[in-house]
């Protein structure tokens, strides 16, 4: 089990990485955000908004919603 001292010290060690993460994680929820809002898609726009999935939620949006027009 990863305990909250190997995280942080990750974290520490590697800045670039986690920033890297942080940024891609805000890309893909912005984005994923952005096309919920445009479809009008008000139940997905407020789960992405509201459930904090690392990325998850608004991956799987993306990729079932591409179809979509």
């Amino acid at each position: 089990m990863i305990d909250f001292i190997m995280i942080t010290t990750w974290m520490a060690a590697n800045p670039a990485k986690v920033l890297l993460i942080l940024a891609l994680i805000l890309l893909v929820k912005g984005l994923a955000l952005y096309k919920a809002a445009r479809k009008q898609s008000i139940i997905w726009f407020w789960l992405i908004l509201v459930l904090n999935t690392l990325g998850i939620l608004p991956l799987l949006y993306l990729i079932f919603s591409r179809g979509e027009r």
